[in-house]
């Protein structure tokens, strides 16, 4: 039964990979029944340069996004979305933690996650996490998340970064409970959010 969780779980993540300025696939629920195998320890350093680990969000329900902050429309749209969704369910922001992991730390350092949080639109309280490049390839397979850097020699970047456009809800032990994709809208994730809330579900 896991394995084939497991399988649907990767099938549907594949779906659902755009590059930065690519429109995304639309995609369903990860899995019927049965818990899928996201999530898990990792290391990484946040926007005030602390080292933390998955614990350090656990107490709260989770919104985790993967991105890079020179993205120019996707991850911005993706983590408006959040902004907009906790307006609707969590103005205060005390309710969930909100977590943006670079899958670019060559150019994501602390110091310009810091800035890049503060975003209009970003969550209160979106916390930023980078490391080295090896820290960020475990965040990226206990997400099962899907990142490649593209050159770019027409661009005055050297280059772009290929990623999963997915937010993941984990529950307040880092445990996973949905995904949301690029058409997914503000109101179906307030809703499926709150009801967790609500719930425990």
């Amino acid at each position: 039964m896991k394995a084939m969780i497991n399988f649907a779980a990767s099938a549907l993540f594949a779906l659902s990979l755009a590059a930065c300025g690519q429109p995304t696939a639309k995609v369903g629920k990860t899995v019927t029944s049965g818990t899928a195998d996201i999530g898990g320890d990792y290391t990484l350093t946040n926007q005030d340069g602390d080292t933390v680990t998955q614990t350090a969000a656990f107490g709260k329900p989770q919104l985790i996004y993967f991105g890079f902050s020179y993205c120019p429309d996707i991850c911005p749209t993706a983590l408006q979305k959040m902004g907009a969704a906790q307006a609707r369910i969590d103005p205060a922001g005390d309710k969930l933690n909100y977590l943006f992991i670079s899958v670019d730390p060559e150019r994501d350092t602390a110091e310009s996650l810091k800035l890049y949080v503060t975003a209009n639109g970003f969550p209160e309280g979106l916390q930023g996490l980078t490391g080295t490049q090896e820290q960020v390839d475990v965040a990226k397979s206990a997400f099962k998340v899907y990142s490649q850097k593209v050159p770019t020699p027409d661009s005055a970047a050297d280059y772009t970064v290929d990623h999963s456009d997915i937010i993941y809800l984990m529950d307040k032990d880092g445990k996973f409970v949905e995904f949301f994709h690029g058409k997914s809208t503000v109101p179906e994730m307030a809703a499926r959010i709150n009801m967790h809330l609500k719930t425990g579900k």
